[in-house]
């Protein structure tokens, strides 16, 4: 396992802030679960305060919203033998339909990974009319946790000057695309205002 991996972005106004090992080691406790080096790691920077992704520390919301998944999953019939463990509950209200909509994530602690999957539990639109609803667990877009916050902080503050190194190839393909096709552009334009002349 790569150490230090998360992008933590130091915002003046908004600083990550992280838990003491004794507070993540009651977490534990409360929820009788061991939790991924990985999300200890997390916790101990962006715990108490993240300036990108603010996960639950309070320990009686932790069991009561770790109680409602196990509900959900087991009305479902999935991850029954699993041990999950869920980090964060986002309720949105969506006025043209009158309803919230409940997003749970959480890891499945049985792949026993170190740098774990993030899944997440929602309510999908599953038809073109918007008027059909099914609950559904998907994994995160990126590879793993760590993946996923660097996307968020990417997302909120940017790509690194690193990341931009990277992106230099890239960068130098794209320029003589964009001629070709701005000359192309352009020489469609020139053809019909002249056949409409």
């Amino acid at each position: 396992m790569e150490k230090y991996n998360f992008r933590f972005v130091d915002g003046p106004k908004n600083q990550n802030t992280g838990l003491t090992a004794e507070e993540i080691n009651f977490l534990q406790k409360e929820l009788n679960l061991k939790f991924p080096k990985e999300y200890i790691y997390y916790l101990q920077n962006a715990g108490r305060n993240s300036n990108v992704f603010q996960v639950e520390t309070n320990a009686d919301e932790l069991r009561k919203n770790q109680h409602k998944l196990r509900l959900e999953l087991d009305k479902l019939n999935v991850l029954q033998k699993e041990d999950v463990l869920f980090i964060k509950k986002e309720v949105e209200y969506v006025k043209y339909f009158d309803s919230n909509f409940e997003t749970y994530y959480f890891f499945n602690l049985s792949e026993n990974r170190e740098v774990p999957n993030l899944y997440i539990f929602e309510e999908v639109c599953i038809n073109e009319h918007w008027n059909t609803f099914e609950k559904k667990i998907t994994k995160s877009k990126e590879d793993n946790f760590v993946a996923f916050i660097n996307k968020k902080t990417d997302d909120k503050y940017g790509i690194t000057i690193k990341q931009h190194i990277k992106n230099i190839p890239l960068y130098i393909i794209s320029i003589p695309i964009s001629i070709i096709l701005g000359i192309i552009l352009g020489i469609e334009i020139l053809k019909d205002k002249i056949t409409s002349k």
